[in-house]
């Protein structure tokens, strides 16, 4: 397929490679507004969204408590520059909420709070490699991205090792040679950047269990899962209590925000308490700080996660449903709140996936991220979604 010349100034048109759409073979798309499920277009179209932010949004988008939270700190002063109390407030409510997180530190993403993270686990353990899994994703910090983009140092090949996800026995073997130089092990305890793959029974506890043995530091990357599998992310909904805790998106309200939280024996090598350094402009800032207390007082006020569960279910089961009367190939992988729909190539994905945009329902423009679901979404939005599935799979199946 020709590359299509790009808008001048920005790159590629985008300033994320996903939003480029090149995986369904169409243009960017422009948004204007959100508000709730629907999001509208440079033209005025509204579409029913299931992007959600790439899961930053579990409340729909601007719930009435964030924007007045926003307003509120706007009045007050954006940027402020020094400390102000309401990083102490979203410290706490991630703390009360997630038990294996004692002191938290704020940074401006996802990616950021990853680095931090690793950096804080090579102190701890004088030790330099990190094994990550492969297809999970960890932002793009040069030791994190190793393999996986231009412009890296060679030498940082040899401070990481992967494994496939959910392979305890190829872990095992890299742990048996390697065990005593690995400073950490960086994980999404629910990967969604393969897709939403769930990790196979045990593999977790295990994982917990091999990472004591030998000394390593246990890192979950919560910045998708926490607060969407529960108030306590996937460590509550598995049971597996990992060191050192990475947080975002959720727990922003929408804005750029990311955190590491963990023990304090930990989290105390941070500067200024300890000899690894972390600083930024912008972390811990208000408005970040805000929203994120106003989604989380709603989450713990009013728990969406019964209903996000059962609603995801429907969407599951009538997506299958509607591909077995088509008779295309079709699975979908579901936990929570989040879901990717895995065909048998990339070809029928970008064919379902411009189906229903089409159809005026967004889904994401790529099969390796996942679909979202907020408590804005009712049934008639999975129906609508089911239906228009049901739809392009009879004209993929050639079916009237």
């Amino acid at each position: 397929m020709p590359r299509r010349r790009a808008p001048r100034g920005l790159v590629g048109g985008v300033n994320s490679p996903v939003r480029a759409f090149r995986h369904v073979g169409a243009e960017p798309l422009l948004l204007e507004t959100a508000k709730g499920v629907i999001v509208t277009d440079r033209n005025g179209r509204r579409l029913t969204d299931f992007i959600m932010g790439w899961g930053a949004i579990i409340l729909g988008h601007n719930p009435a408590p964030v924007v007045r939270a926003l307003r509120e700190r706007t009045r007050r002063g954006v940027l402020l520059g020094l400390t102000h109390q309401g990083e102490f407030e979203l410290a706490s409510r991630i703390i009360r909420a997630v038990p294996s997180v004692q002191q938290v530190r704020f940074t401006v993403s996802g990616s950021e709070a990853c680095l931090i993270a690793a950096r804080l686990a090579r102190a701890h353990t004088k030790r330099e490699k990190i094994l990550l899994f492969d297809g999970c994703y960890h932002g793009h910090g040069d030791s994190l991205i190793v393999g996986h983009s231009a412009g890296l140092p060679r030498a940082l090949e040899s401070q990481v090792a992967t494994v496939p996800f959910n392979h305890l026995e190829r872990l095992e073997d890299v742990l048996r040679r390697e065990g005593e130089h690995i400073a950490a092990i960086l994980v999404e305890p629910v990967p969604a950047n393969m897709g939403v793959v769930l990790p196979a029974e045990g593999f977790l506890r295990q994982l917990r269990e091999l990472t004591r043995r030998y000394g390593i530091v246990l890192i979950f990357d919560e910045v998708v899962t926490g607060f969407r599998l529960g108030r306590a992310g996937a460590q509550g909904y598995f049971g597996v209590t990992p060191d050192l805790t990475t947080f975002g998106k959720i727990i922003g309200g929408g804005l750029p925000i990311g955190a590491v939280g963990g023990p304090e024996r930990l989290m105390s090598l941070l500067a200024p308490e300890g000899p690894v350094y972390h600083g930024g402009t912008f972390a811990g800032h208000p408005l970040s700080m805000a929203a994120g207390c106003a989604v989380l007082d709603l989450l713990e006020a009013e728990p969406p996660y019964a209903a996000l569960q059962r609603r995801l279910a429907r969407l599951q089961k009538g997506l299958e449903q509607a591909a077995a009367r088509a008779g295309v190939p079709l699975r979908v992988s579901a936990i929570g709140s989040m879901a990717t729909a895995f065909f048998s190539s990339r070809a029928r994905f970008a064919e379902w996936a411009n189906a229903l945009r089409r159809a005026g329902i967004l889904v994401p423009p790529s099969p390796f991220e996942a679909m979202f679901l907020s408590s804005a979404h009712r049934d008639s939005d999975i129906d609508r979604l089911i239906s228009a599935t049901a739809q392009s799979l009879r004209t993929m199946a050639g079916q009237p």
